[in-house]
């Protein structure tokens, strides 16, 4: 029986269980807590690639079935902080619908007298707004938001069940990270959009054309393209984003910055 949509996504199952199998060994074999914090400070970077798991897959479900869809998506929650639908709701529905209208972007970049936000208010902004934004958005999608509320509850549980296992490592070990990832989220999206020109599809948002970068990230570099196509699988960005990228300013091909 066929298990995966697209076969390329073993690869990002296979990240997110090799992380999560990191995880449980941090919290339950290490045995001093301040160790054990430092393990998953270590770890940090290569957990943050679950981000782009994560938002792959509310744009493209790897399993041909819900039940696993959604059981991967509570492993991707322990290591992103965000449960199943959360990403639908807050980038599917907030974000891509409304990002050349900055003013309606929940990635609220742009101040309301059209002036960029610094990275720190933005990720004010995004950490604090992160939950409110979701829930504006949910009562316009209900049906989305009733499938965020339900499956939160069942994320809610794991977390109270290492909390009750080990609260100190809970938090050090998971709660934390989690914590962390959330404003990751926040600071990639403002690297790739803040301070650009939203007028048209390819001058508002910037790439990185590295090819290890998009080698560990899942070609997350090919941010216009994504935009573009957010149906597109992870796998097949490289190719479209040759197609157009003749037509992307060259400075939004190679880079980041952080203060527009």
């Amino acid at each position: 029986m066929r298990l995966l949509r697209h076969r390329a996504d073993r690869w990002t199952v296979a990240h997110a269980l090799a992380v999560l199998t990191v995880q449980l060994a941090i919290f339950v074999l290490v045995e001093p807590l301040w160790l054990a914090a430092l393990c998953a400070t270590l770890f940090l970077p290569v957990q943050a690639v679950a981000i782009a798991c994560n938002h792959y897959q509310h744009h493209r479900p790897v399993f041909v079935r819900a039940l696993p869809n959604r059981l991967y998506e509570l492993v991707l929650f322990l290591q992103t902080g965000t449960p199943p639908y959360l990403i639908t709701l807050h980038h599917n529905l907030g974000h891509h619908k409304s990002y050349l209208e900055p003013e309606r972007d929940s990635l609220g970049w742009r101040r309301e007298d059209g002036r960029a936000r610094g990275l720190a208010a933005c990720l004010w902004r995004n950490t604090v707004g992160h939950l409110t934004w979701t829930v504006a958005i949910g009562r316009r999608f209900p049906r989305v938001y009733r499938r965020l509320q339900a499956w939160s509850a069942v994320g809610a549980l794991l977390v109270a069940g290492l909390l009750w296992l080990d609260p100190a490592r809970a938090a050090v070990v998971f709660l934390g990270p989690m914590a962390l990832m959330v404003v990751n989220v926040a600071r990639l999206g403002y690297e790739q959009h803040a301070g650009l020109d939203t007028g048209d599809h390819l001058t508002a948002s910037r790439n990185i054309e590295s090819r290890l970068y998009n080698l560990v990230t899942f070609n997350s570099g090919y941010h216009t393209a994504h935009h573009l196509k957010p149906w597109l699988h992870w796998s097949e960005l490289p190719a479209y984003h040759a197609e157009i990228r003749d037509g992307i300013p060259a400075d939004l091909r190679g880079g980041v910055v952080t203060e527009p």
